[in-house]
């Protein structure tokens, strides 16, 4: 049931996960030879590890609320990663002739995303037996 409550947890997870994601596309877009595609594929990475983990959590423990799973998988992880970023980037890439790295992109991305998801949900799951 959606509550006042579970909308706030919603929105300041969104809040926190969203600027999260800004800053740490700010400072890969800043180093030497940095670029969007570089802070999308690390947003969307550490997203994916932290939904892994914390799905693994979740399962082992009893003690986490509706609510605070609201907080961490909708808000903060939903404000964190960014498909939409990534399907952008990825069409600019085609829509330029730049075939290779759209491939390279898109390629990379659900590789790293899925082995970080499946390596921390199996380390957690280890840590919590």
């Amino acid at each position: 049931m959606t509550t006042w409550l579970n909308l706030i947890a919603v929105a300041t997870g969104g809040a926190v996960g969203s600027v999260s994601r800004y800053l740490i596309t700010v400072a890969s877009v800043a180093i030497p030879g940095g670029s969007t595609l570089i802070g999308t594929t690390l947003v969307n990475v550490i997203g994916c590890a932290a939904i892994g983990g914390f799905a693994e959590y979740v399962i082992a423990t009893i003690d986490v609320t509706e609510r605070t799973q609201l907080l961490i998988r909708v808000g903060f992880l939903g404000g964190l990663t960014t498909f939409s970023a990534f399907a952008f980037e990825s069409t600019v890439l085609a829509e330029t002739g730049r075939w290779f790295a759209c491939g390279l992109y898109v390629a990379a991305n659900m590789i790293l995303c899925w082995t970080a998801l499946i390596v921390t949900a199996l380390l957690v799951k280890g840590w919590m037996t």
